[in-house]
This record gives structure tokens, C-alpha cells and sequence, in this order.
């Protein structure tokens, strides 16, 4: 005989399957039809707060006695959660097993049991036979990769998605204050002056501005880490601003020292020249000019000729055939960014590359297609598929292999930060086995 245990049901649920509004008397039946399969149990039924207002108005007061009687329980008002969190901290404390047809997805990270054997149910009317009740496993997804991924963010701090996750709240904080900013002050005078440029031609797409200097840093930062995680080895980090002021002050006294050591020589030099001169002088009036000539090469050796000054026409016709002959290089602008940063930040901490994902063939372009890939928090993020990344050898045109407005699993193969645009390919088709000589001559003499 099977021992007495412990059932949650999630009643908001199954009261709801099949149906738009919630029944009472489904989560009724529900409930009677699993207590007659597993008679050992002990049924504990929870509803969201809200249960009460959603059913119709001639089972309000059925439920207002089941809850006097203890025979439905919801959570408070305003739980965080609302009546999931509720059904999975009861299973939890009581290790029960969970009656609900839903996933909880939102909380693969806080409660890892529900992937355990025979802790989920799942439950469905079946017209004609009854209420069928069979063991179910919860399914991933978007939901519940990011639910994980901040579970394992909060057991280590120090880990690459942690930072990720931090500089992601952190960009959001900043992009809130940015946005909230004075109303402009309308001018009712006339002739009325714009106060900002026209907008641009319609269909043109910009990329959003990041005016906030701390969102572009945290929009760096985390896709940088994301991208490349720290390792342990410590890069030796350059020179420090005092420090290298230090140096340079340190060097000054030694430069200015050099410098009046020559000043002394060159000082020196002229003395002795001068007095060359004046013993000439006395002893003879051609040995006098000898030395004055003398004297004059050894006391200023750097007294040349100045050049000629070339005139402003001659430089102006000069720089002209300068142009002409080597055109000035222009500094390339950079390429317009195709996603919104925090679109971008998401994306990067929940997909890494070379993860498979699903994505919608939104267009087609002249060298490939975009691809919508959708995002945990909701919204999604424009991918780029080349022409090359669709088989080898690559067709001529991305009509031949994608059809649009499908779905279907990509490859993310690489991230352009700069763009904010991820990078797809197609996955590799399966090898097919290559019959042997002998067994394609068995088929055919059979």
C-alpha cells in the first residue's frame, strides 16, 4: 500500500484549461478525479488572489466558503510571484508533488526539483472519458534560460554573466534618467524658430543616440565581458597618470642642467676668442685679420647664411600641386548600429556563440537575409544571415534556401559590437553513410 504524500494543486491552472475564463467547477472536477486515481494523497488547492473576480458571479460565493472551510488557499495580496510562487514554496517545504500543466519557467533558477522524477503532473479533460493525469517534465526556454543563468550569477558574483547581468541593471537605471527629462517650453510667439534639425526622410532608419556617458560605458563594458570573459592572469597595467607626471618632473632638473652646461661652453668658447683676438691684435696687423678669421669660425660655427624666404604665392602654388598629386585620405564614418544597446546586451548574455537558436525570416537583401530572434525580457533582435553562411557552395540568392515570414533554428556563428548585430549560419546537415561495393551489389542481385 502506497504511503500518504503530499499534493499542491496549482487550481488557477487548471481551471483555466481549455477554456478562456476560469471554472470553479472544473478545478472541482479536476480535483475530485485525482483524488479517486491517488487515494493517499493529501490535496492542498492554490488559486491567484485574483481567482475570485475571474470566475462567474454564481460560483463566488462556493469559493468564499471552500476558503472559510481551508479547502482553497491563495496567497496574499501584491505576493511577489502571485500564486505560482506561492504553489512551488508549499511543494518545496512539504516536498510535494506539483498538479499543474505549467511550466514555470520563471523559476527553473530558484527551484531546479521540478526536473526531478514524479514531482510534476500534468492533468487534461478528455470529452467522453474524463480528466487524464499523466507525469511531465517543465519545458525550457527563453524564459527559463535567463531565469537560470541569474540563479548561478547570484551563487558567484565574480562570474562574466554576473558582471553582464549588473551592467545590464545598471545601463537600464541610467537610460530611465536620461529619459526623464523637462518638457520643452513651446515658443507662442511669432514667426515661430525650430528648435531641433527636421526628422529624416521617411523609411530612414537611425540607430537611438546614447547621450549618457554611463550607459555607453555599461553598453562597452558588458558586451565586452560578455564577449571575452576575465581570466586570472593579471595584465600588467600601464603607467599611471601621477606617476608618469612624476617621471617628468623628475627628468626637467636633469634636461635644464644639460642645457646650462652648454650654455657654459658655448660661453667659454666666445671668452677664449676674444682674447685670441686681442693678442693678434698686438702682435701684427696680418696675423690680426688671420686670427680675427680664426676667431670667428671657432666662436660661431653655427653663424650661416639664412635661407631665402619663399614668398606666400610660391607656397599656396606649391600646396595646390601637393592636392593634386595625393588627394587627402577621409576618415571613414562608422556603420550605423542595427540594434538598440540594451536589445544588445540581452542578447549577448543569454545566447552565447555558437548556440543554436530560432529566428523569423523577416527580409531578404542583395547579399542575404534578417532574422528576428526574440529576447527573454520580450521584444527582438535583428540578425544578419550572408549569403556564405547558407551552404558551400553558397547559392546566388537567399530566396533559394529561406522562405520568408518562416521559423526555423539558426546557428549564431559571430557578434559585431560596434553594430550591435549578431551573425548567423545554417546548421550542418547530417552525414548520410555511403553504402559499401558489396552490400549496393547484394541489393542488387536481390
Amino acid at each position: 500500500m502506497a504511503e500518504p504524500h503530499h499534493v499542491v494543486v496549482d487550481g488557477s491552472n487548471l481551471a483555466t484549461e481549455g477554456r478562456t475564463l476560469p471554472s470553479l467547477a472544473q478545478l472541482d472536477e479536476a480535483v475530485r478525479a485525482y483524488a479517486e486515481e491517488d487515494p493517499n494523497s493529501r490535496i492542498t488547492v492554490v488559486v491567484d488572489a485574483s481567482f475570485e473576480h475571474r470566475i462567474d458571479e454564481s460560483e463566488r460565493e462556493t469559493l468564499r466558503e471552500a476558503m472559510l472551510n481551508g479547502e482553497v488557499v491563495s496567497p496574499p495580496a501584491g505576493a511577489i510571484g502571485r500564486g505560482d510562487a506561492f504553489v512551488l514554496r508549499i511543494a518545496e517545504r512539504t516536498g510535494a508533488v506539483v498538479l499543474s500543466n505549467d511550466s514555470f519557467q520563471e523559476f527553473h533558477g530558484q527551484h531546479p526539483w521540478l526536473f526531478d522524477d514524479g514531482r510534476l503532473i500534468g492533468g487534461k479533460p478528455v470529452p467522453g472519458v474524463g480528466w487524464i493525469f499523466t507525469p511531465r517534465l517543465p519545458i525550457r526556454g527563453p524564459k527559463s534560460r535567463a531565469a537560470t543563468a541569474e540563479s548561478r550569477a547570484a551563487k558567484d558574483p565574480e562570474s562574466a554573466p554576473a558582471k553582464a547581468a549588473e551592467l545590464a541593471r545598471a545601463a537600464k537605471k541610467a537610460a530611465k534618467r536620461s529619459t526623464k527629462k523637462a518638457a520643452p517650453v513651446v515658443e507662442m510667439t511669432w514667426p515661430i524658430t525650430p528648435s531641433e534639425p527636421p526628422p529624416s526622410p521617411r523609411g530612414a532608419r537611425r540607430p537611438a543616440p546614447v547621450d549618457d556617458p554611463e550607459l555607453s560605458s555599461a553598453i562597452s563594458e558588458a558586451v565586452e565581458e560578455a564577449i571575452h570573459p576575465p581570466t586570472e592572469e593579471k595584465v600588467a597595467k600601464a603607467p599611471s597618470k601621477k606617476k608618469a607626471a612624476a617621471a617628468k618632473k623628475d627628468a626637467t632638473p636633469k634636461k635644464s642642467a644639460a642645457k646650462k652646461a652648454g650654455d657654459k661652453a658655448v660661453t667659454s668658447k666666445k671668452a677664449a676668442a676674444k682674447k685670441t683676438k686681442k693678442a693678434a691684435d698686438k702682435k701684427a696687423p696680418v696675423k690680426k685679420a688671420a686670427a680675427a678669421k680664426a676667431a670667428a669660425t671657432k666662436a660661431a660655427p653655427e653663424m650661416r647664411p639664412a635661407p631665402a624666404k619663399r614668398s606666400t604665392a610660391k607656397k599656396s602654388a606649391e600646396l595646390a600641386v601637393a592636392d593634386q598629386a595625393e588627394p587627402r585620405r577621409r576618415t571613414a564614418t562608422p556603420p550605423p548600429a542595427v540594434n538598440a544597446p540594451l536589445s544588445f546586451i540581452n542578447f549577448v548574455a543569454t545566447y552565447p556563440v555558437g548556440t543554436t537558436i530560432e529566428g523569423e525570416v523577416v527580409s531578404f537583401t542583395s547579399h542575404g537575409a534578417m532574422v528576428d530572434v526574440a529576447l527573454p525580457d520580450g521584444g527582438s533582435l535583428h540578425c544578419y544571415i550572408p549569403l556564405s553562411a547558407m551552404g558551400d557552395p553558397p547559392p546566388t540568392k537567399a530566396r533559394q534556401v529561406l522562405t520568408k515570414g518562416a521559423v526555423r533554428p539558426f546557428v549564431l556563428s559571430s557578434l559585431d559590437p560596434p553594430r550591435r548585430v549578431a551573425e548567423l549560419s545554417l546548421p550542418e546537415p547530417p552525414v548520410k553513410k555511403r553504402r559499401s561495393a558489396a552490400k549496393k551489389a547484394a541489393g542488387a542481385a536481390g
